[in-house]
Protein backbone atom coordinates (compact mmCIF):
# COMPACT_ATOMS: atom_id res chain seq x y z
CA UNK A 1 0.00 0.00 0.00
CA UNK A 2 2.63 2.64 1.02
CA UNK A 3 4.63 1.61 -2.11
CA UNK A 4 1.54 2.52 -4.14
CA UNK A 5 1.49 5.61 -2.48
CA UNK A 6 4.14 6.73 -3.30
CA UNK A 7 4.78 5.49 -6.74
CA UNK A 8 1.46 8.02 -7.13
CA UNK A 9 2.89 10.56 -5.30
CA UNK A 10 5.92 10.59 -7.41
CA UNK A 11 3.85 10.45 -10.66
CA UNK A 12 2.14 13.71 -9.25
CA UNK A 13 5.55 15.36 -9.25
CA UNK A 14 6.64 14.50 -12.32
CA UNK A 15 6.86 18.06 -13.76
CA UNK A 16 9.08 18.77 -10.50
CA UNK A 17 10.92 15.86 -11.65
CA UNK A 18 11.82 16.99 -15.22
CA UNK A 19 12.29 20.19 -14.55
CA UNK A 20 15.17 19.01 -11.75
CA UNK A 21 16.38 17.38 -14.46
CA UNK A 22 16.73 20.10 -17.10
CA UNK A 23 18.59 22.01 -14.42
CA UNK A 24 21.15 19.25 -13.72
CA UNK A 25 21.89 18.29 -17.23
CA UNK A 26 22.24 22.49 -17.91
CA UNK A 27 24.81 22.84 -15.68
CA UNK A 28 26.87 19.75 -16.46
CA UNK A 29 26.38 20.43 -20.24
CA UNK A 30 27.70 23.85 -19.79
CA UNK A 31 30.44 23.31 -17.45
CA UNK A 32 31.80 20.56 -19.92
CA UNK A 33 31.51 23.09 -22.92
CA UNK A 34 33.61 25.66 -21.07
CA UNK A 35 36.25 23.30 -20.34
CA UNK A 36 36.40 22.11 -24.17
CA UNK A 37 36.51 26.01 -25.05
CA UNK A 38 39.20 26.73 -21.82
CA UNK A 39 36.95 29.64 -20.55
CA UNK A 40 38.98 30.98 -17.62
CA UNK A 41 35.29 31.17 -15.40
CA UNK A 42 33.20 28.05 -16.26
CA UNK A 43 31.08 28.93 -13.23
CA UNK A 44 29.38 31.64 -15.14
CA UNK A 45 28.09 29.35 -17.83
CA UNK A 46 27.06 27.19 -14.99
CA UNK A 47 25.49 29.97 -12.83
CA UNK A 48 23.37 31.35 -16.36
CA UNK A 49 22.17 27.71 -17.17
CA UNK A 50 20.96 26.78 -13.73
CA UNK A 51 19.61 29.68 -13.67
CA UNK A 52 17.74 30.34 -17.42
CA UNK A 53 16.37 26.48 -17.15
CA UNK A 54 12.38 27.09 -16.20
CA UNK A 55 9.49 25.32 -15.49
CA UNK A 56 8.28 25.93 -19.30
CA UNK A 57 10.30 27.19 -22.67
CA UNK A 58 8.59 30.16 -22.23
CA UNK A 59 9.77 30.87 -19.15
CA UNK A 60 13.50 29.76 -20.22
CA UNK A 61 13.42 31.92 -23.41
CA UNK A 62 12.63 35.00 -21.13
CA UNK A 63 15.26 34.06 -18.72
CA UNK A 64 17.96 33.60 -21.24
CA UNK A 65 17.46 36.74 -22.95
CA UNK A 66 17.08 38.66 -19.41
CA UNK A 67 20.23 37.57 -17.99
CA UNK A 68 21.83 37.93 -20.96
CA UNK A 69 20.70 41.59 -21.51
CA UNK A 70 21.81 42.31 -18.26
CA UNK A 71 25.49 40.75 -18.49
CA UNK A 72 26.17 42.38 -21.87
CA UNK A 73 25.01 45.85 -20.19
CA UNK A 74 26.85 45.14 -16.93
CA UNK A 75 30.59 43.90 -18.84
CA UNK A 76 30.11 46.76 -21.54
CA UNK A 77 29.22 49.74 -18.58
CA UNK A 78 31.38 48.37 -15.46
CA UNK A 79 34.88 47.65 -18.16
CA UNK A 80 34.25 51.38 -19.53
CA UNK A 81 34.32 52.93 -15.71
CA UNK A 82 37.67 50.45 -14.81
CA UNK A 83 39.47 51.88 -17.85
CA UNK A 84 38.35 55.19 -17.70
CA UNK A 85 38.75 55.85 -13.75
CA UNK A 86 41.72 54.95 -11.68
CA UNK A 87 41.28 52.31 -8.49
CA UNK A 88 44.40 51.76 -7.40
CA UNK A 89 43.48 52.47 -3.70
CA UNK A 90 40.58 51.66 -1.76
CA UNK A 91 38.78 55.50 -1.72
CA UNK A 92 39.26 55.26 -5.42
CA UNK A 93 37.58 52.51 -5.75
CA UNK A 94 34.63 53.51 -4.06
CA UNK A 95 34.62 56.00 -6.44
CA UNK A 96 34.82 53.76 -9.28
CA UNK A 97 32.16 51.34 -7.44
CA UNK A 98 29.46 54.07 -6.66
CA UNK A 99 29.80 55.32 -10.58
CA UNK A 100 29.28 51.42 -11.78
CA UNK A 101 26.52 50.80 -9.44
CA UNK A 102 24.30 53.87 -9.15
CA UNK A 103 22.73 54.05 -12.65
CA UNK A 104 22.81 49.84 -13.38
CA UNK A 105 20.94 49.75 -9.49
CA UNK A 106 18.39 52.66 -10.64
CA UNK A 107 17.91 50.25 -14.08
CA UNK A 108 17.21 47.13 -12.31
CA UNK A 109 14.80 49.03 -9.98
CA UNK A 110 13.12 50.45 -12.49
CA UNK A 111 13.62 47.02 -15.09
CA UNK A 112 13.75 43.91 -12.91
CA UNK A 113 14.94 42.17 -16.37
CA UNK A 114 18.36 44.05 -15.68
CA UNK A 115 18.95 42.97 -12.04
CA UNK A 116 21.93 40.99 -13.17
CA UNK A 117 23.75 44.26 -14.88
CA UNK A 118 25.13 45.74 -11.56
CA UNK A 119 26.16 42.07 -10.03
CA UNK A 120 28.16 42.25 -13.35
CA UNK A 121 29.96 45.42 -13.37
CA UNK A 122 30.88 44.91 -9.14
CA UNK A 123 32.52 41.73 -10.43
CA UNK A 124 34.35 43.13 -12.89
CA UNK A 125 35.51 45.85 -10.87
CA UNK A 126 36.15 43.87 -7.73
CA UNK A 127 37.33 40.76 -9.19
CA UNK A 128 40.76 39.38 -9.55
CA UNK A 129 40.27 38.44 -12.88
CA UNK A 130 39.36 41.81 -14.17
CA UNK A 131 43.08 42.92 -12.69
CA UNK A 132 44.98 39.35 -14.47
CA UNK A 133 42.70 39.78 -17.88
CA UNK A 134 41.96 43.55 -18.58
CA UNK A 135 38.37 44.99 -18.04
CA UNK A 136 37.81 45.01 -21.61
CA UNK A 137 39.06 41.21 -22.23
CA UNK A 138 37.21 40.41 -18.90
CA UNK A 139 34.06 41.72 -20.15
CA UNK A 140 34.35 39.87 -23.66
CA UNK A 141 34.69 36.72 -21.74
CA UNK A 142 31.80 36.94 -18.98
CA UNK A 143 29.72 37.87 -22.12
CA UNK A 144 30.67 34.51 -23.66
CA UNK A 145 30.88 32.42 -20.74
CA UNK A 146 26.89 33.89 -19.57
CA UNK A 147 25.64 33.14 -23.45
CA UNK A 148 27.24 30.21 -23.45
CA UNK A 149 25.27 28.97 -20.85
CA UNK A 150 22.02 30.57 -21.61
CA UNK A 151 22.12 29.22 -24.90
CA UNK A 152 22.90 25.60 -22.93
CA UNK A 153 20.14 26.06 -21.00
CA UNK A 154 17.56 27.12 -23.74
CA UNK A 155 18.58 24.54 -25.99
CA UNK A 156 18.08 21.84 -22.87
CA UNK A 157 14.61 23.30 -22.12
CA UNK A 158 13.66 22.14 -25.67
CA UNK A 159 15.29 19.14 -26.27
CA UNK A 160 15.08 17.26 -22.89
CA UNK A 161 12.05 16.63 -21.54
CA UNK A 162 10.50 20.07 -22.83
CA UNK A 163 7.56 21.72 -21.00
CA UNK A 164 5.70 24.13 -22.91
CA UNK A 165 3.64 26.89 -20.70
CA UNK A 166 0.13 25.47 -22.62
CA UNK A 167 0.31 22.43 -20.57
CA UNK A 168 0.95 24.63 -17.43
CA UNK A 169 -1.40 26.86 -18.18
CA UNK A 170 -4.19 23.83 -18.11
CA UNK A 171 -3.21 22.81 -14.85
CA UNK A 172 -2.99 26.21 -13.14
CA UNK A 173 -6.63 27.40 -15.24
CA UNK A 174 -7.73 23.98 -13.16
CA UNK A 175 -6.49 25.17 -9.99
CA UNK A 176 -8.41 28.55 -10.61
CA UNK A 177 -11.49 26.75 -11.48
CA UNK A 178 -11.40 24.70 -8.00
CA UNK A 179 -10.69 27.62 -6.18
CA UNK A 180 -13.46 29.15 -7.71
CA UNK A 181 -16.14 26.44 -7.38
CA UNK A 182 -15.50 26.36 -3.70
CA UNK A 183 -15.99 30.49 -3.16
CA UNK A 184 -19.35 29.83 -5.44
CA UNK A 185 -20.50 26.92 -2.86
CA UNK A 186 -19.59 29.60 -0.21
CA UNK A 187 -21.08 32.36 -1.44
CA UNK A 188 -24.42 30.78 -2.30
CA UNK A 189 -24.14 29.51 1.07
CA UNK A 190 -24.38 32.80 2.64
CA UNK A 191 -26.92 33.81 0.44
CA UNK A 192 -28.87 31.38 2.87
CA UNK A 193 -27.27 31.61 6.45
CA UNK A 194 -25.18 33.55 8.27
CA UNK A 195 -21.66 32.86 7.27
CA UNK A 196 -17.52 33.25 8.75
CA UNK A 197 -16.50 36.30 6.82
CA UNK A 198 -13.14 35.56 7.26
CA UNK A 199 -13.08 32.25 5.57
CA UNK A 200 -14.95 33.22 2.82
CA UNK A 201 -12.35 36.54 2.58
CA UNK A 202 -9.68 33.54 2.57
CA UNK A 203 -11.40 32.00 -0.53
CA UNK A 204 -11.12 35.09 -2.21
CA UNK A 205 -7.00 35.63 -1.23
CA UNK A 206 -7.06 31.81 -2.71
CA UNK A 207 -8.54 32.70 -6.39
CA UNK A 208 -6.47 36.05 -6.00
CA UNK A 209 -2.95 33.83 -5.90
CA UNK A 210 -4.00 31.32 -8.46
CA UNK A 211 -5.34 33.72 -10.98
CA UNK A 212 -2.01 35.65 -10.50
CA UNK A 213 -0.21 32.44 -10.89
CA UNK A 214 -1.94 31.71 -14.27
CA UNK A 215 -1.55 34.86 -14.98
CA UNK A 216 2.65 34.27 -14.97
CA UNK A 217 1.77 31.23 -17.37
CA UNK A 218 0.08 32.54 -19.79
CA UNK A 219 2.71 35.38 -20.56
CA UNK A 220 4.99 32.27 -20.62
CA UNK A 221 2.64 30.67 -23.20
CA UNK A 222 2.38 33.95 -24.85
CA UNK A 223 6.12 34.13 -25.12
CA UNK A 224 6.00 30.94 -27.06
CA UNK A 225 3.51 32.02 -29.66
CA UNK A 226 5.40 35.22 -30.51
CA UNK A 227 8.65 33.28 -30.78
CA UNK A 228 7.10 29.98 -32.73
CA UNK A 229 7.85 27.79 -30.32
CA UNK A 230 4.50 26.21 -30.18
CA UNK A 231 1.40 26.34 -32.07
CA UNK A 232 -1.49 26.38 -29.14
CA UNK A 233 -4.26 28.73 -29.22
CA UNK A 234 -3.37 32.00 -27.57
CA UNK A 235 -4.03 31.94 -23.92
CA UNK A 236 -5.08 35.38 -23.08
CA UNK A 237 -8.59 35.03 -23.47
CA UNK A 238 -8.71 31.96 -21.00
CA UNK A 239 -6.98 34.47 -18.43
CA UNK A 240 -9.31 36.72 -19.56
CA UNK A 241 -12.75 35.00 -19.12
CA UNK A 242 -11.18 33.32 -15.50
CA UNK A 243 -10.35 36.94 -14.27
CA UNK A 244 -14.04 37.82 -15.45
CA UNK A 245 -15.31 34.86 -13.67
CA UNK A 246 -13.60 36.72 -10.78
CA UNK A 247 -15.20 39.81 -11.07
CA UNK A 248 -19.09 37.93 -11.15
CA UNK A 249 -18.00 36.35 -7.85
CA UNK A 250 -16.33 38.97 -6.19
CA UNK A 251 -20.17 40.83 -6.69
CA UNK A 252 -22.08 37.76 -5.73
CA UNK A 253 -20.00 38.14 -2.60
CA UNK A 254 -20.82 41.45 -1.86
CA UNK A 255 -24.32 40.95 -2.21
CA UNK A 256 -23.60 37.83 -0.20
CA UNK A 257 -22.51 39.95 2.66
CA UNK A 258 -25.62 39.42 4.48
CA UNK A 259 -28.18 36.52 4.08
CA UNK A 260 -31.17 37.55 2.36
CA UNK A 261 -34.20 38.10 4.96
CA UNK A 262 -36.40 35.30 6.13
CA UNK A 263 -39.06 35.67 3.67
CA UNK A 264 -36.55 35.83 0.74
CA UNK A 265 -34.83 32.60 2.22
CA UNK A 266 -37.89 30.71 2.27
CA UNK A 267 -38.99 31.50 -1.57
CA UNK A 268 -35.10 31.30 -2.50
CA UNK A 269 -33.42 28.69 -0.39
CA UNK A 270 -34.03 25.55 -2.47
CA UNK A 271 -33.37 26.95 -6.69
CA UNK A 272 -29.99 28.55 -5.08
CA UNK A 273 -28.85 25.62 -3.21
CA UNK A 274 -29.12 23.85 -6.40
CA UNK A 275 -27.78 25.99 -8.45
CA UNK A 276 -24.85 26.50 -6.55
CA UNK A 277 -24.07 22.68 -6.35
CA UNK A 278 -24.83 22.11 -10.01
CA UNK A 279 -22.62 25.26 -11.03
CA UNK A 280 -19.80 24.41 -8.65
CA UNK A 281 -19.87 20.75 -10.14
CA UNK A 282 -19.49 22.06 -13.38
CA UNK A 283 -16.52 24.60 -12.70
CA UNK A 284 -14.83 21.62 -11.13
CA UNK A 285 -16.18 19.90 -14.35
CA UNK A 286 -14.22 22.16 -16.78
CA UNK A 287 -10.87 22.87 -14.56
CA UNK A 288 -10.13 19.26 -15.11
CA UNK A 289 -11.04 19.58 -18.54
CA UNK A 290 -8.25 22.37 -18.97
CA UNK A 291 -5.66 20.47 -17.19
CA UNK A 292 -6.59 17.13 -19.47
CA UNK A 293 -6.79 19.37 -22.63
CA UNK A 294 -10.49 17.55 -22.97
CA UNK A 295 -13.68 18.20 -24.28
CA UNK A 296 -16.10 20.39 -21.11
CA UNK A 297 -18.34 19.35 -19.81
CA UNK A 298 -22.53 19.69 -21.04
CA UNK A 299 -23.55 23.46 -19.64
CA UNK A 300 -27.59 21.75 -20.53
CA UNK A 301 -27.64 21.26 -15.90
CA UNK A 302 -26.08 24.70 -14.98
CA UNK A 303 -28.10 26.48 -17.80
CA UNK A 304 -31.65 24.56 -16.20
CA UNK A 305 -30.65 25.52 -13.07
CA UNK A 306 -29.41 29.20 -13.85
CA UNK A 307 -33.42 29.42 -15.43
CA UNK A 308 -34.92 28.49 -12.34
CA UNK A 309 -32.94 30.43 -9.97
CA UNK A 310 -33.44 33.91 -12.16
CA UNK A 311 -37.12 32.75 -12.22
CA UNK A 312 -37.41 32.38 -8.71
CA UNK A 313 -35.84 35.65 -8.45
CA UNK A 314 -37.89 37.68 -10.68
CA UNK A 315 -41.49 36.10 -9.62
CA UNK A 316 -40.14 37.59 -5.76
CA UNK A 317 -38.42 41.09 -7.41
CA UNK A 318 -39.25 44.24 -4.46
CA UNK A 319 -35.90 43.94 -2.07
CA UNK A 320 -32.74 45.60 -4.72
CA UNK A 321 -30.35 43.09 -3.73
CA UNK A 322 -32.32 40.94 -5.92
CA UNK A 323 -31.87 43.17 -9.17
CA UNK A 324 -27.95 42.85 -8.36
CA UNK A 325 -28.57 39.52 -7.71
CA UNK A 326 -30.19 38.59 -10.86
CA UNK A 327 -27.55 40.98 -13.12
CA UNK A 328 -24.40 38.92 -11.64
CA UNK A 329 -25.72 35.57 -12.38
CA UNK A 330 -26.57 36.78 -15.85
CA UNK A 331 -23.25 38.14 -16.12
CA UNK A 332 -21.73 34.55 -14.84
CA UNK A 333 -23.84 32.62 -17.27
CA UNK A 334 -22.27 34.27 -20.26
CA UNK A 335 -18.91 34.06 -18.82
CA UNK A 336 -19.51 30.35 -18.07
CA UNK A 337 -20.50 30.28 -21.61
CA UNK A 338 -17.39 32.06 -23.20
CA UNK A 339 -15.26 29.86 -21.06
CA UNK A 340 -16.59 26.54 -21.86
CA UNK A 341 -15.47 27.65 -26.04
CA UNK A 342 -11.99 28.73 -24.26
CA UNK A 343 -11.60 25.19 -23.19
CA UNK A 344 -12.54 24.15 -26.40
CA UNK A 345 -10.17 25.90 -27.94
CA UNK A 346 -7.41 25.36 -25.61
CA UNK A 347 -8.28 21.32 -25.91
CA UNK A 348 -8.54 21.50 -30.28
CA UNK A 349 -11.99 20.96 -30.63
CA UNK A 350 -13.59 22.28 -33.17
CA UNK A 351 -17.17 23.67 -32.53
CA UNK A 352 -19.77 21.79 -35.11
CA UNK A 353 -20.96 24.33 -37.98
CA UNK A 354 -24.35 25.62 -37.61
CA UNK A 355 -26.74 23.37 -39.51
CA UNK A 356 -28.55 25.33 -42.55
CA UNK A 357 -32.18 25.57 -42.80
CA UNK A 358 -33.85 22.91 -45.18
CA UNK A 359 -34.99 24.77 -48.45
Amino acid sequence: MMARLSVTNWTRRRAELRHGLRIAAAGVLSFALAEVLALPQAYWAVFTAVLVVQASVGGSWKASVDRLAGTLLGAVYGAAVATLVPHDDALMTGVALAISLTPLALLAAFKPSYRVAPVTAVILLLGSAGATEGPLAAAVLRTIEVSLGGVVGMAVSLLLLPARAHALLGEAANRVLQHLAQLLTDLVAALIAPSDAKAVLARHDQVRLALTALENISDEAARERRFYLTDDADPEPVTRTLRRLRHDLVLIGRIAAEPLSRGLRERLADSLTGFGSVAAEFLRGIGWAFAERQSPPSLDALNVAMARVLADIEAVKGEERLIALSFALEQLQRNVKDLTRRAQEFARIREPAPEEPEP
